[in-house]
C-alpha cells in the first residue's frame, strides 16, 4: 500500500511540473552547488523516474545532474534536488558570490571535440 501511495505522489508531481521543467530546455540557467555558481545552457530530459539535466557552460566542463520527481522542489523560475545539493534558476542564485569558477575555459577543457 505504501509503495502504491508513493507512486501516486510521484505521478502527480510529474503531472504538475513536467511541462514547466521541459520549457527550460535549451535556455540559459544558473547552476549552483556548494560554492560553485555559473551560467550555462541546459539540456533537459524527463521520464517516469525524474529529470536529467546536462549543463554546458563556458565556465565549467560539460556535466550532468539528475533528480527523482519526489525529491525535486520546483518553482516558477527554477528547481533544486533535495539531498543532492544542486539548484538551477533563471536568475543568479547568490549575487554576492558572483561567478565561481570565474575564469572561462577553453574548448579542450570542456571536453568538446575530443570524442571520436
Amino acid at each position: 500500500m505504501v509503495r502504491k501511495n508513493e507512486q501516486m505522489k510521484i505521478k502527480e508531481k510529474r503531472e504538475d511540473f513536467e511541462s514547466l521543467v521541459q520549457s527550460w530546455n535549451g535556455s540559459e540557467m544558473w547552476f549552483q552547488e556548494r560554492m560553485q555558481q555559473f551560467p550555462g545552457v541546459v539540456e533537459i530530459t524527463t521520464d517516469d523516474w525524474g529529470v536529467r539535466i546536462t549543463i554546458i557552460s563556458e565556465y565549467y566542463r560539460k556535466f550532468s545532474v539528475s533528480g527523482r520527481w519526489d525529491i525535486l522542489s520546483v518553482w516558477s523560475s527554477g528547481m533544486s534536488a533535495l539531498y543532492c545539493g544542486w539548484t538551477l534558476d533563471k536568475e543568479m542564485i547568490w549575487p554576492e558570490l558572483g561567478i565561481l569558477p570565474s575564469d572561462k575555459i577553453s574548448n579542450s577543457e570542456k571536453g568538446e571535440g575530443n570524442e571520436e
